[in-house]
Order: structure tokens, then C-alpha cells, then sequence
């Protein structure tokens, strides 16, 4: 799957991302989500609004997209995300919390979370538009840095690339972020005249099922593996699919650097259903082939296809339909993953036509 990303901005003034968060989730329903945080440098912002473009290869109109401000303008939520305690919260519009809030923690510097407006662009662009008309009415000496976020769910199973064997199933990631020569053929004339954003301290985050194990990493950038904490994440994502004690965080960080990549591999033993049905479903053609010959020489000429067919055994009509069965379960997740998306493809005809 390819995973290069370029963040930019339409501003006339370059942005600054002081941190740049990158999280995706794959969840053991053969299913993803991605999530992006921007935190953007005080320094850099000097209009009351601002626009930030970020190219995702993969995405569409098709995929849902929603912000994060009304999950991280809430306290507990925030601690969680930026790993430290917030000792007090100030709406910048009056207590209501609409246009954003100002998060002050333990440790480290203030940070304002703003809400941002999200457009796909049939360019795949996810642009999102930020109101700083309040935000800009702050002292100077109180104007903290400002932070978005927002998820993506793509229309595709996987945002990683998958190799799937027959006694082991391996991901790898490979993302890159601001790599210009990684410009898609497609889309060179219209990034090469966009001047990327500066990253100062780039976050990768791969939450991955529990079962695979860390076959690469970069030495250089790995800070941390933990499981999943499944209460705080339950609470800030509201996601079913994430569940208790399945999945770990796998914690990447780069700074400094004119362009970021993220390289890894996890991978698992598979010796479950999928192999025994394989083995039994090689057994059984097996043993058709190998009574074949006899049946054959038991044959008379004379015999019509109907006669041949009466006359087989009833065992080999048992082992034909369990040939059958087994089949269909090994195909069942690509035809149900076909029926799912013909039914979006309806909905979404049925819902233009309102």
C-alpha cells in the first residue's frame, strides 16, 4: 500500500508544524482508521484563518473523515494524548467550548485546540480550514501554540501492505512524509509548486493486534511498546472495535529533519482454521484422484453418465461437498467484502437521488 504524505499550506506565510502526529489502527476485523495532529507554531501564524492540505494516496470521497476537537477539548481526553496532566482548561468563547479551548498542563507549554472545518478534494487532498479570528483576539504573551485533529476511515481494509502465506501473515509499513521524490507521476504538477510545511518533531504511532510480533524496527526512532491502554482509548476514541488486551502501540519519533520516513515489519505464525481446512481440502482431492483409476476399471461402456453417476459411493458425494464448503470459506471474506461495497455503492445512489 503506498504511504507517502505531503502536508502543506495555502497560507502566504510557510507553517510551522512544531509536532506532526501520525496514529494508525489495524484492528483484527480486517479493518483501519488513521488519525493526524497538527500542532502549529505560534510564531508562524499571522491571519485570522488558516488552511493546511494534507496528500493521502489512498484516499476518496468515499471515506469518512471526522474531527477530534469536541473528543480533546475535554480534559481527561487530552492528558491521555499528550501524555501529561492538565491542571486547568479556558474557553476562548465564554464557557460554551464551540470555537476551541486552552488546554494548560503540567509539563509542558499551553496548547490551544481548535476545531477544523475538513473538504476532500478529488485531488486526494484532505484540506482543513481553521477559524483563528478568536484565537488571534489573545495577548500576544498568552497566544500558545495551536493543535487539530482529525481521523480518516479509508474505503480500503488495510492502510499497510499485507503478505499473506500460508503459515505466516506479515505487515509492513513503509510511510513517508514530505519525501518529494516520492511525488506520484500523477500529481507532480500539483505539489512540485507547493512548498511543503516544516516538521520539527514528526510522531508515528502503528497500533497493530497483539498477536504479531516486531520483526524490524529502526532502532534510531523506536521509544516505546506497550498494549493498548484500552480504558482511556475506549473513552477518547469510541471505537467497538477496539478491544480489551488485543492490541499494542508501537511509538516512532524523528525530528529535525527536512523529510521523515517510518519503516517496520510485524508479522505472526498462522496455524489455525485456514491451515487445517487447507490440509483437509488437499486430502480429500487427494484421495477423489487416487479412486479414480479403480472406479474407472470397474466401469462397463455400456454405462450412461446417469448410471456412473448412481453408481458412485455416497462417501464420495460426502467429500465432494465438504470440497465445496471449504471453498466457499476460503473465498466467503472476498465476496462479502464485494457485497459490503456494492451495498455503500446503492446507499449512495439512493441518497443523491434525495
Amino acid at each position: 500500500m503506498e504511504n507517502s504524505f505531503f502536508v502543506f499550506s495555502d497560507n502566504n506565510s510557510p507553517i510551522v508544524l512544531e509536532r506532526f502526529h501520525m496514529c494508525t489502527w489495524e484492528f483484527n476485523n480486517n479493518s483501519s482508521l488513521i488519525e493526524f495532529g497538527f500542532e502549529i507554531s505560534k510564531e508562524t501564524i499571522v491571519e485570522d484563518s488558516l488552511s493546511i492540505s494534507l496528500y493521502i494516496p489512498w484516499i476518496n470521497k468515499s471515506c469518512e473523515v471526522k474531527d477530534l476537537y469536541n473528543k480533546l477539548k475535554i480534559a481527561e481526553n487530552s492528558r491521555f494524548i499528550f501524555n501529561d496532566s492538565v491542571s486547568s482548561t479556558d474557553s476562548l468563547d465564554g464557557g460554551r467550548n464551540i470555537e476551541g479551548v486552552v488546554h494548560t498542563f503540567a509539563d509542558r507549554n499551553k496548547l490551544c485546540i481548535l476545531p477544523a472545518t475538513l473538504d476532500i478534494s478529488q485531488d486526494q487532498i484532505i484540506s482543513a480550514t481553521l477559524d483563528l479570528e478568536t484565537y488571534c483576539s489573545l495577548k500576544s504573551e498568552e497566544k500558545p501554540n495551536v493543535y487539530f485533529r482529525f481521523w480518516v476511515k479509508p474505503t480500503i481494509p488495510y492502510v499497510s501492505m499485507r503478505k499473506k502465506g500460508i503459515g505466516k501473515s506479515t505487515i509492513i509499513y513503509d510511510i513517508k512524509i514530505n519525501e518529494k521524490r516520492n511525488i506520484p507521476d500523477n500529481q507532480i504538477s500539483l505539489l512540485r509548486n507547493k512548498e511543503v510545511c516544516e516538521i520539527k518533531n514528526c510522531f508515528s504511532f502503528n497500533i497493530v493486534p497483539n498477536k504479531y510480533d516486531i520483526l524490524f524496527f529502526d532502532n534510531s526512532s523506536l521509544k516505546s511498546v506497550r498494549t493498548l491502554e484500552y480504558e482511556s482509548f475506549n473513552k477518547y476514541l469510541g471505537d467497538r472495535r477496539v478491544k480489551k488486551d488485543e492490541l499494542i502501540v508501537v511509538f516512532n519519533k524523528k525530528k529535525d529533519k527536512e523529510s521523515y520516513s517510518f519503516f517496520s515489519i510485524y508479522s505472526k505464525e498462522r496455524i489455525g482454521l485456514s491451515q487445517f481446512s487447507l490440509a483437509i481440502l488437499i486430502n480429500i482431492i487427494c484421495g477423489i484422484l487416487l479412486f479414480i483409476p479403480s472406479y474407472r476399471n470397474s466401469l462397463n461402456s455400456e454405462d450412461g453418465f446417469h448410471d456412473l453417476l448412481y453408481k458412485l459411493p455416497i462417501e464420495i458425494y460426502i467429500a465432494i461437498a465438504i470440497v465445496i464448503i471449504t471453498v466457499l470459506y476460503f473465498i466467503w471474506p472476498w465476496v462479502k467484502g464485494g457485497l459490503i461495497k456494492l451495498w455503500d455503492i446503492i446507499k449512495k445512489k439512493i441518497w443523491n437521488k434525495k
